[in-house]
Parts: structure tokens; C-alpha cells; sequence
């Protein structure tokens, strides 16, 4: 029998609450995971290093993908205002190109751009009608050399002018950011050679901007910039060593260059900076929420699974749950929870596969038996190497830093990103495999011949 009207509307009504988004701490769909632990809470450390400076901090936050890492900046966002900050947010995936390399000269131009659009939108400040971008633009156009060798083919006293060619406007320059272009990559190649000059250049920006705000709001205000997303920094098959690379030098070698004067500045980064030696000082990691303990059975941990009933419960009430599962509710909810794996993302996106697999209410088992075989097929296949690496993990639930060079790298990140593998803590850091591919990789393992 096919659903009625009022049974798919309920169906969208469900679907809709259970959309994977980045949600601000006063949603009522926000679930408060990390406040009702009884383990230091990541928001509140980060919090506490600004409360505790006079001037200007900087620190680099992360988290693996899906869990939540974004929502819980909005929280920090939010109980900064309530201490009086003043709070700027940016996402850099306005700025950045995820599969290209970033270098100090791009990063630099992303925080001051970044930093000056959320003036203006945030804020309404719009330093006296020049962005970041113009002032990018002149600073570019007034660098001097006399032509020389192979410079003299540039026309031009300024090889900013060369550099700029068509680009007219500072927000052009911006756009061409996320770009893999020539023109990005001769900016790049050019402003490195300047770049002591675009980093006085940068600073003199943030410091005018913290005396605009202080203008309007006070000078007692202390102010805030949370630059998100920047863990996405990826590359791809072609570069993704390149991209490594430039991700290292930027939050090891060139770390003090992110400092701004009179702004506590607060980037997020790739979550394997974590593992690599030396790691990043000033580094907070966002875990993601275990279901298991530390241990060789894996015995179950009733607080986690505590919460992630509590938010489900939040997006579909029980009555609901009866209504969409029938009388094993109960259990059908908890068969999604296992096998999430404790990744909020993943569990919102297998109801959503059981929402739309629907066409009778309650939904038959088989749904979900399905949902989650599709699932567990999204990890597969699995390369032996892979599966060698990861058996390995699994056995010891912990990485051994000083073994991993670029190419081990490469490949965790993609363990974490896909969610391979996941990082826990619970007064120590901990690693273990997806238990959806538990079985898949002891198999390949033990099937592997051993070599005369």
C-alpha cells in the first residue's frame, strides 16, 4: 500500500529535523555532548586561554570530519559574547581552494580578508570604505624594482602591475584565491618574495581594525577571530604531498607569523597535525564520541550511548520513533548508534537513507538491515595495505607518530576523513577502526598468503 499524504508529510517533517547542520548551542536540536562528560571540555579549555591573556592569544583547534567541530565554535562564539567579546567568525572555504597548496602568503591574505569581511558583516565597520582587498591591491601596485635581466620582458617598474594584469578590483583577487590559476600561482610566487613587507602589511590591518571596533564598542572590548573549516586542506591525487607540506610549514615553521596584534585569533586546522612530531603547540583536538571502551572486548560505555539517545530523541520524539520503527523502536535505534560508530554525521545520514527507503509505516527491519549493509559498502573495497594498516590500528587502538611519514599520513588522513578510523579521548588520546569494517578487514588479513 502505498503512503498517504499524511504519512509522507510526516516522513519530511522527520526528514527534515534529522538534516546534517552545524547547529548554534540554543537550537533545540543541539545535543551538549561534551558538558555533560566528566572529561575536560574543549570549548571550555579554548575559552579559558583567552579569559586568562591580557592582549592577544592564538591557538589552533580541529576535529575529524562529522563531528561537530563547527557547532561547537558556534558554542564558543556564543559563551564568548555572553562574557562581552566581541566574536568575528569566517568560514575559509570562502577563501581557500581545499586542492591546492597553501602557502604563508596565501594564508596571510585569507586571515586579513577573512578578518575584514566579517568586519563589515558582522559588524557593519567598514574601515572607512577600504577593505582588506584594496589595501591588498595597493600594496601590490606600489612594490618598485628597476627591470633587469629577466624581469625586463615586465613593462613595468611595478611587477604588480604585471601580476594584477586584469584584475581591477580587490574582491577579483579574492575570487581568484579558490582558484587553481596562473594567475594565483604567479601571486603566490611574488608575494613570497615580499613577504615581510605583506606581513607588517597584515598586522597594521588587524591593528586598525581592533581601534575601529574599539571606537564604536569600547576600548575595554577584547575581540575574537574564529577562522573555520581550514581542515579541509586536502589536495588530491596529484598533490596531496605538496599539500601536506604546505600545511606543516604553515602551523609548525610559520606559526608565529599567524599572531595578530590585539586579537585572540583562533584557526582550525587538519586534525592529523595532531599525530605528526612536533605537533602544534597551543592545539586543541575535538574527540569523537565513543561508544566502546579502551579495551580488548570493546565493552559497551553506557554514558555515550546515554547521549546519542538523548540526541535522537531530540529530532524524533518517542511517539514518533513507534510510529517510524514500530514496537522494537527501541532497538531499531540502537542498531543505527552501533553502527555509526559514534559519528553524529554518519547516524544522521542513515536515517535519512531509512526515511527515504520507506513505503510502509512502521518500516519494515529489512530497511535498516539494508541501510546499513549500504553503508558498511561505502568503506569497501578495502586495498591490503589499507587493511594491514588499519588491522594494525585496531589491535593496538593507538598510532605511533615517529612511524608515519607523507605517504602514511596521506592515507590516515583519508582513514579519518572517510571514518576509517576514529579518534578518541578519555584522559588519554586513542585510535580505533569503524566497526563496520572490523570483520571486512580481519578477513583480508587472515586471507593474505604469507610469502616464501
Amino acid at each position: 500500500m502505498a503512503l498517504s499524504k499524511e504519512e509522507r508529510g510526516f516522513l519530511r517533517g522527520l526528514h527534515t529535523r534529522v538534516a546534517d547542520r552545524a547547529l548554534e548551542p540554543d537550537d533545540p536540536l543541539y545535543e551538549p555532548i561534551h558538558q555533560q562528560l566528566n572529561e575536560d571540555d574543549p570549548v571550555a579549555i579554548m575559552q579559558g586561554r583567552i579569559e586568562l591573556a591580557d592582549v592577544q592569544t592564538m591557538q589552533l583547534f580541529s576535529g575529524f570530519s562529522g563531528c561537530g567541530k563547527t557547532t561547537e565554535l558556534f558554542r564558543l562564539r556564543r559563551d564568548l559574547r555572553k562574557q562581552g567579546y566581541i566574536v568575528l567568525y569566517a568560514d575559509a572555504l570562502a577563501y581557500v581552494n581545499q586542492f591546492e597548496p597553501l602557502t604563508i602568503a596565501d594564508m596571510l591574505m585569507v586571515v586579513a580578508g577573512a578578518f575584514s569581511d566579517a568586519l563589515k558583516s558582522d559588524l557593519q565597520i567598514d574601515m572607512q570604505q577600504e577593505s582588506f582587498w584594496e589595501r591588498l591591491r595597493r600594496f601590490i601596485e606600489r612594490i618598485e624594482v628597476r627591470p633587469s635581466g629577466s624581469e625586463a620582458k615586465l613593462e613595468y617598474s611595478s611587477p604588480g602591475h604585471s601580476i594584477l594584469g586584469g584584475i581591477k578590483a580587490g574582491l577579483s583577487i579574492r575570487a581568484e584565491l579558490k582558484t587553481g590559476s596562473n594567475f594565483r600561482r604567479q601571486l603566490q610566487e611574488f608575494l613570497s618574495a615580499y613577504l615581510v613587507q605583506l606581513q607588517r602589511d597584515v598586522e597594521q590591518f588587524f591593528e586598525d581594525g581592533a581601534k575601529a571596533i574599539w571606537a564604536r564598542e569600547g576600548e575595554d572590548k577584547q575581540i575574537v577571530f574564529i577562522l573555520d573549516q581550514l581542515e579541509r586542506l586536502r589536495g588530491d591525487y596529484r598533490n596531496w604531498q605538496q599539500v601536506i607540506r604546505c600545511v606543516q610549514q604553515l602551523f609548525n615553521e610559520h606559526l608565529d607569523r599567524l599572531r595578530m596584534p590585539y586579537v585572540h585569533c583562533i584557526y582550525s586546522v587538519p586534525a592529523w597535525l595532531a599525530f605528526l612530531a612536533p605537533r602544534p603547540p597551543d592545539m586543541t583536538m575535538l574527540a569523537t564520541m565513543r561508544l566502546w571502551n579502551r579495551d580488548s572486548q570493546r565493552t559497551p560505555y553506557p554514558k555515550g550511548r546515554e547521549i546519542f539517545r538523548s540526541l535522537m530523541r531530540r529530532r524524533i520524539s518517542d511517539a514518533d520513533a513507534v510510529r517510524l520503527f514500530g514496537p522494537a523502536a527501541d532497538a531499531a535505534i540502537e542498531r543505527l548508534i552501533e553502527a555509526c560508530g559514534g559519528h553524529v554525521r554518519d547516524l544522521l545520514r542513515m536515517v535519512q537513507e531509512v526515511l527515504a527507503r520507506t513505503t510502509v509505516l512502521p518500516v519494515d527491519s529489512g530497511v535498516i538491515d539494508r541501510v546499513i549493509s549500504a553503508t558498511r559498502r561505502d568503506f569497501l573495497p578495502i586495498a591490503l595495505d589499507d587493511a594491514r594498516l588499519l588491522h594494525d590500528i585496531g589491535v593496538k587502538q593507538n598510532l605511533e607518530p615517529e612511524t608515519l611519514d607523507e605517504t602514511a599520513i596521506e592515507r590516515l588522513s583519508r582513514f579519518f576523513n572517510t571514518h576509517l578510523v576514529m579518534y578518541f579521548e578519555n584522559g588519554e588520546s586513542w585510535y580505533d577502526t569503524h566497526p563496520l569494517i572490523r570483520d571486512e578487514v580481519a578477513r583480508i588479513v587472515s586471507d593474505e598468503k604469507p610469502t616464501e
